[in-house]
């Protein structure tokens, strides 16, 4: 798994019939202060998440078993929505502490 922050959303008319009624998020991995770093995915949303909220990602065929909807063209996916994170006993991220 990986840490990501949403950064956004992705909407799209033309697509895999696998991904019907799915939501597409723009992630981008986070670091050890809680910084976005690296480049930006797509990923699935089967929970809910939001913009700026801090996420939990898996990819490849972990993504495809978690949305449950058999041999879909899917890279990644949100599994989790976290509440706090904290790193070296530093907390880099708090949901309930965002502005």
């Amino acid at each position: 798994m990986k840490l990501c922050k949403v950064i956004g959303k992705a909407n799209s008319s033309v697509k895999h019939p696998g991904l019907e009624g799915l939501k597409l998020l723009v992630v981008q991995a986070v670091d050890d202060k809680g910084g976005g770093t690296g480049s930006m995915i797509l990923a699935v949303d089967t929970i809910g998440a939001g913009a700026g909220e801090v996420v939990a990602v898996v990819r490849g065929a972990a993504a495809v078993r978690h949305i449950g909807k058999g041999d879909i063209p899917c890279d990644a996916a949100v599994v989790a929505i976290m509440d706090t994170v904290y790193v070296n006993a530093k907390e880099i991220y708090s949901k309930h502490k965002e502005a």
